[in-house]
């Protein structure tokens, strides 16, 4: 292979014939600065990501630990307990919801949402949805014209869909 002066050799510096200078310690200190790059960004990461961690409202994070301890109580798989269960967690974010406030359409949305978890189907049509809706309206404290708004929003002129709400509403008062 021949010299050829646009070439450069390996170990040569562009402008220079001279081998170029073997500077140990100036590429450790580059190798350890790469090397603490990704320890730098893991530590970084480590302390920031409670920072990012989001918070869910408050209603629908109180369903869910509600939720959680119902599964944790009812040992009993019985159609009789499992509604009941449903019911009662129906009724506990009821009263979240009543006391965090919200959208209405996120209540029903995040109702629909507790009755499939719970493997309810057709939960608009399932009366332990409105008694337990009542039961929370009563925990809440709603008075008597709020109850009305609730019923007829939810219950949608279904008289017994109205009296479950009622009855359950009852339940908290005695």
């Amino acid at each position: 292979m021949g010299d050829f002066p646009h070439m450069v050799k390996p170990g040569r510096h562009l402008d220079s014939p001279e081998p170029r200078p073997d500077n140990h310690r100036m590429n450790t200190t580059i190798a350890s600065r790469f090397r603490s790059v990704p320890l730098g960004l893991l530590l970084a990461g480590l302390l920031l990501a409670p920072l990012g961690c989001s918070i869910s409202d408050s209603s629908e994070s109180s369903s869910k630990s509600l939720s959680d301890s119902s599964d944790s109580s009812s040992g009993s798989s019985s159609p009789d307990s499992k509604a009941s269960a449903y019911r009662d967690d129906v009724r506990d974010y009821t009263v979240a919801y009543v006391k965090s406030g919200g959208a209405f359409a996120d209540f029903k949305r995040k109702l629909g949402n507790l009755a499939r978890e719970r493997g309810v189907t057709n939960w608009e049509e399932n009366m332990a949805t409105y008694e337990g809706i009542g039961q929370g309206l009563g925990k809440a404290n709603v008075g008597d014209a709020e109850l009305s708004a609730y019923v007829q929003n939810l219950a949608g002129g279904d008289s017994q869909k109205a009296d479950a709400m009622r009855k359950g509403y009852q339940s908290t008062r005695a």
